[in-house]
C-alpha cells in the first residue's frame, strides 16, 4: 500500500472511529475538562507564559495574524469550509500559542470550527481540535506556552508541505 492510502486510511479508520466513540462515550467531549491530567498540568503550569503575540478572536476569524501560511489556512476555512489536514494541525496549535490561555485558544478553536468549517460539529474534527491540546497523544519535549503538549511550528510545516502556492493560493481569499 502506498504510503498516502496508507496515510487515508488512518484518518478516515483509526481517528474518525477513535473521535466517534469518545464523543459518543463522554457527553461533554467539547470541555476542556475533558483533557488528560498531563495535558492539563502542563498547559496550566504555563499558562501564563508570556507569548510572541496575543490576538483577538475577531483578528483570527478575519485571517491577520503575521503569519502568511496561517492566515491562508483561516482564508481557506473561511472561503471553503475546509482547511488541508497538516495544515489543520497548525492553525490549531498556532492559536493555542497566540492566546491569553489554553482555556480560551480551546474556545476559540471550537467557535471557529463550528462557525466555518464544513465538519464543524463532528465529532471527528473535535478529535483534532482537542489532540492539539494533548488528547489522544503524549508528553513532548518543555517549552514554553506549550508546556509538554506538542509544538509545530510554521517553518517545520513548510518542509513537508508546499507552502509557496498554498499562501499565494488563499492570501487574499
Amino acid at each position: 500500500m502506498s504510503e498516502g492510502a496508507e496515510a487515508f486510511l488512518d484518518q478516515v479508520i483509526t481517528w474518525r472511529e477513535l473521535g466517534f466513540v469518545y464523543c459518543f462515550e463522554h457527553p461533554d467531549h467539547t470541555s476542556y475538562d475533558t483533557l488528560p491530567e498531563w495535558a492539563k498540568n502542563t498547559l496550566q503550569e504555563h499558562a501564563n507564559d508570556e507569548r510572541p503575540y496575543i490576538y483577538t478572536f475577531e483578528q483570527l476569524e478575519q485571517g491577520e495574524p503575521h503569519d502568511p501560511l496561517w492566515n491562508a489556512a483561516q482564508h481557506q476555512l473561511r472561503k471553503e469550509g475546509i482547511i488541508h489536514n497538516y495544515l489543520r494541525m497548525l492553525w490549531g496549535k498556532k492559536v493555542l500559542e497566540w492566546c491569553p490561555d489554553p482555556e480560551t485558544a480551546c474556545d476559540w478553536l471550537i467557535r471557529l470550527n463550528d462557525r466555518w468549517a464544513l465538519d464543524g460539529r463532528d465529532p471527528n474534527y473535535y478529535t483534532g481540535i482537542f489532540w492539539i491540546f494533548g488528547r489522544f497523544d503524549r508528553g513532548w519535549f518543555e517549552r514554553a506556552v506549550f508546556g509538554k503538549v506538542r509544538y509545530l511550528t510554521s517553518a517545520s510545516t513548510q518542509r513537508k508541505f508546499k507552502t509557496e502556492d498554498y499562501i499565494r493560493k488563499y492570501a487574499d481569499s
